[in-house]
């Protein structure tokens, strides 16, 4: 029926494909079965991210600790796990104490000054309107116009900080028991992370453990380079926003910092995102704000772009910008803000793998012909 067994597997291979999809999309039809599976997936998923993020945030300082010599020995890994672990928590808890009250007070001033805030946004449009360059583009704007768009956007941010205070006590539930699991979770990928890889060889052949191995230890490195390194980042741009946003004059410059140091792990598009609410802030108050926090987001950011990224992450993903914004927009479209931040990282381990497998397969296949050169060799 088939020419060569090539084509033999790949028929094979194709039916499988559309019947598990087939299966999966049928599947996918019942609520009363996907919905308790969503909601288990999303509990779990959330506190596994948080706690995978700070493991590949700490494992740097872990394997410096271990590298600490005492006398002929150095630390143990024991040891190391619990002084990274403690010194971890050392600084949540300070951070805490220090900056979230700092925050939420910046959050409050900032809700109660929007009337403020959108008047002076209303005023600078008029006063921008009324320039001559302006008007020479002969574009039909009146004063209602401007009212009904500034009350749109003040009614559309009434109704987010209404919904967001609605859901308050849920949010408040799920960080209290993110609070508690986080913690643990990553108490247990520190202390036994050295396990996963060697219980993992145990599912596959023997010839092919250490293949396992060599793979895994390269994913690995990946992600702890690109994660640390992105956490690096966040630390930098935020306080150097901050830091910047305070020489000028902004007000709220804990809050606006914290956004945009949060949002630079989104790669390419993150920054931009991370300093409008500055800007729209700016232009509540005066023109030359405005300009400023323009010159102090190229500055810093042209810092992190030349010295710190190649420095933490260089080439370790190997990802061409344009992959990086297809990928962007598709995840945004489909998973919202967490689907930008980890589509990235997900999508340089899937690369890695295919990488890994087709190099393996070349090399099997150059010791195959090898081996069938030498044996044709031996006969003749």
């Amino acid at each position: 029926m088939f020419p060569n067994e090539k084509l033999k597997h790949l028929f094979f291979w194709t039916i499988e494909l559309l019947a598990i999809a087939t299966l999966l999309f049928i599947v996918f039809r019942f609520d009363f079965l996907m919905k308790p599976i969503s909601v288990f997936a999303g509990t779990v998923f959330i506190p596994l991210l948080v706690s995978g993020f700070l493991y590949y945030c700490l494992k740097p300082l872990q394997k410096l600790i271990e590298k600490i010599p005492l006398g002929k020995r150095r630390v143990a890994r024991s040891v190391a796990v619990l002084l990274t672990f403690t010194i971890f928590m050392v600084v949540i808890i300070g951070a805490f104490m220090i900056f979230v009250p700092l925050i939420l007070n910046e959050i409050t001033n900032l809700i109660t000054a929007m009337p403020s805030v959108v008047n002076h946004i209303q005023d600078y449009v008029k006063d921008m309107l009324e320039e001559p360059w302006f008007k020479k583009l002969n574009l039909s704007i009146s004063d209602d116009d401007i009212r009904n768009a500034v009350s749109t956007y003040a009614s559309s941010f009434v109704r987010i900080t209404a919904g967001t205070l609605t859901g308050f006590v849920g949010a408040a539930t799920s960080f209290t028991i993110g609070a508690l699991t986080v913690p643990i979770i990553l108490f247990y990928m520190l202390s036994d992370s050295n396990r996963f890889l060697p219980a993992l060889q145990k599912f596959f052949p023997k010839n092919r453990s250490e293949d396992v191995m060599v793979l895994g230890r390269e994913l690995d490195k990946t992600i702890e380079r690109y994660i640390s390194g992105q956490a690096i980042q966040m630390l930098f741009v935020g306080f150097t926003m901050s830091i910047g946003f305070g020489m000028i004059g902004l007000p709220y410059i804990w809050l606006l910092g914290f956004i945009a140091g949060v949002a630079n792990i989104v790669p390419y598009v993150g920054p931009f995102i991370g300093v409008f609410p500055a800007l729209l802030v700016a232009i509540s108050i005066n023109w030359k704000m405005l300009i400023g926090i323009i010159i102090l987001m190229a500055i810093v950011q042209q810092v992190n772009g030349s010295i710190i990224y190649p420095a933490l992450i260089g080439k370790s993903l190997r990802i061409h910008p344009l992959t990086v914004m297809l990928l962007l927009l598709a995840a945004g479209n489909l998973w919202g803000m967490v689907g930008m931040i980890v589509v990235v990282p997900f999508y340089a381990i899937i690369r890695t793998i295919i990488l890994y497998i087709v190099k393996l397969r070349q090399v099997q296949q150059h010791e195959e012909t090898v081996s069938n050169l030498t044996k044709k060799i031996e006969e003749d």
